[in-house]
């Protein structure tokens, strides 16, 4: 055997983890995740985004950055950045593609979206009737009170 085969047999596999377990955000917001690749020959690491609820997942639309290089060595920290697009339950995973040997799948960030909340217009009617009226009258009070 040779010593190349002898490297390879005693070579720990690489792992990935992850900073967090889950997290939550609102629709549109950025996210940063952090993975930390181990034991890794020269490889490519890759983000996935995978919905929980059956949502369509547009990769491109989550984050531009979904590859990075991942040079040999014993740890290696990579950050990512995602923005929350779609409303629902969502996990993110990072996946190694090294040059020779197996895909490695890291583990699951499960990842709540919520919808961005919007303003309530069921008040707006009396304040756009009631300020208006009040500063009519303010100003009619005032006018008065300057002829007399």
């Amino acid at each position: 055997m040779n010593l190349l085969a002898i490297l390879l047999l005693t070579a720990p596999d690489p792992a990935i983890s992850m900073n967090q377990d889950e997290l939550g955000a609102v629709v549109g917001q950025t996210v940063t995740v952090e993975s930390v690749i181990s034991d890794s020959g020269p490889a490519i690491a890759h983000l996935n985004v995978a919905s929980l609820d059956g949502v369509y997942v547009d990769l491109e639309d989550w984050s531009q950055d979904v590859t990075k290089p991942v040079p040999p060595g014993a740890e290696t920290h990579l950050d990512w950045e995602f923005q929350a697009v779609n409303p629902g339950r969502f996990v993110v995973y990072v996946v190694l593609v090294p040059r020779t040997g197996k895909l490695v799948a890291g583990p699951p960030v499960h990842i709540t979206v919520s919808n961005r909340e919007a303003l309530d217009t069921a008040g707006a009617l009396p304040v756009a009737i009631t300020v208006p009226t009040l500063l009519g009258l303010a100003a009619l009070a005032a006018r008065r009170r300057t002829a007399t």
